[in-house]
């Protein structure tokens, strides 16, 4: 018991020594008198920092799988973690050997069928967060399908060759995929090594398949140093001015706005850190395809210089054709009500866009010295909803994310705490909000 109390004391104090140390360092850059010119110049190499990970980025980073779900037996399916590296990029780098060609029409509308193959041995599931279309998937796994469709799961057996599937829940659809050079046996090396397993079943809720934890788990919180780039910082990289006196600032109602006189615009909301950029050249509503909206999306992110580590696709939104990405943390998306861990982009016109996103960024773990949270199971967590007088009907989807909250201690931490988030009605909301409010 001593030992444990000295342990934590030893966290806590290693937690207040980083803050200390940060807010040391911060007085002094802006004590010094030549604060100005530095803080240009740390600004200089932080840009340059981030262009050079950006120049290394390429679609399959950010089009990635989030999640790896593992079936042995009917009985016998958990969700595959690992903390140390990134599984679903692992096994991405595998498969960029296989040779996945041709791609033929299994089964569409048929509900029976899409849950016999989702619950067939052996066999390993990548998931998406949301529909992807074929040409991202040759993009991110450097292929050649034939195949002009979308698919938001890629399924493959573990003991049988050529045994591939694309998977898609808007219409049950199964696509079976012509597939050589497989190397199974380095694909099972990666999903019995120092993993996290997480017992899971597959679940169709309407008409989207969702990951069920089985009994209730344990997920870490943690807490993180994080950066704030400048409002000046992406007048730069969004408004194409590096001339000040182009672009005029005025505040209003704790917002400031920027704007270069012509089609851009970029509101600052300055007590919450988040932007809305808007180019408005051009036409006002603009419907692209989705292979379109997503290449062109990735592109504007690409551009934005925003930090990309943590950053993946979640969803894109037909009827506005926008496209939203979250940063992950542990294989957990990033929620909140407020902008953080979000960048969502909004092609309005051949040549403009809206985007939302945020000042902050995650930069370095802190110990926060707690015990894991306990979240309750999927099954338990849907019961709960529907005795407070929620229907199923209008819960789209279900999934463990992380909650970004104020540190108390200092402005330079944030606490990502674990809970669940339910997309009721077509927003996401945390589970407790719900649960202490009525439908």
């Amino acid at each position: 018991m001593r030992g444990m109390r000295t342990s934590r004391f030893l966290i806590h104090l290693g937690l207040i020594l980083v803050i200390l140390l940060s807010v040391v360092l911060s007085w002094f850059i802006w004590t010094n008198p030549a604060r100005y010119e530095r803080t240009k110049q740390q600004t200089s190499r932080s840009s340059n920092v981030i262009q050079n990970e950006q120049a290394n980025k390429s679609v399959g980073d950010i089009y990635l799988p989030t999640q790896v779900v593992y079936r042995q037996t009917a009985t016998n399916a958990h969700l595959i973690n690992n903390t140390n590296v990134s599984l679903t990029d692992s096994i991405r780098t595998a498969m960029e050997k296989w040779r996945l060609t041709r791609v033929t029409r299994q089964s569409v509308n048929s509900r029976k069928a899409y849950e016999d193959i989702i619950n067939q041995d052996n066999m390993v599931m990548l998931k998406y967060p949301d529909n992807v279309t074929g040409g991202i998937l040759n993009d991110a796994f450097k292929q050649k399908m034939d195949f002009s469709g979308k698919s938001s799961r890629i399924l493959f057996s573990v003991e049988k060759r050529n045994e591939v599937y694309l998977l898609n829940d808007d219409n049950y659809g199964i696509y079976k995929v012509r597939a050589r050079n497989q190397n199974l046996a380095r694909i099972k090396e990666m999903l019995s090594g120092d993993v996290q397993r997480f017992e899971v079943k597959e679940t169709l809720i309407n008409h989207h398949l969702i990951t069920s934890y089985v009994n209730g788990v344990k997920v870490p919180e943690y807490s993180y140093l994080i950066n704030k780039q400048t409002a000046a910082y992406f007048v730069s990289t969004l408004m194409n001015s590096d001339n000040a006196s182009s672009v005029t600032s005025k505040e209003q109602s704790g917002k400031t706005i920027y704007s270069d006189g012509n089609s851009k615009r970029m509101t600052v909301n300055n007590k919450r850190g988040t932007v809305f950029y808007e180019d408005m050249a051009g036409q006002s509503s603009y419907h692209e395809t989705a292979g379109k909206a997503l290449l062109q999306s990735f592109t504007v992110l690409n551009n934005m210089e925003v930090p990309l580590d943590n950053m993946r696709y979640y969803n894109y939104d037909a009827k506005n054709n926008a496209v939203v990405y979250r940063s992950y943390v542990e294989g957990f998306p990033i929620f909140n009500q407020t902008d953080y861990g979000t960048v969502e982009i909004q092609i309005t016109g051949p040549r403009t866009k809206e985007i939302d996103f945020s000042l902050y960024s995650l930069q370095i773990p802190v110990p926060t010295g707690k015990e894991r949270t306990d979240l309750p199971s999927t099954q338990t967590v849907l019961q709960n909803l529907q005795a407070n007088g929620y229907k199923l009907s209008d819960i789209h989807n279900i999934e463990i994310g992380y909650q970004w909250t104020a540190n108390p201690s200092s402005d330079l931490v944030v606490n990502l705490t674990p809970t669940w988030y339910v997309n009721y009605k077509d927003q996401w909301v945390a589970y407790q909000k719900l649960t202490a409010a009525q439908p």
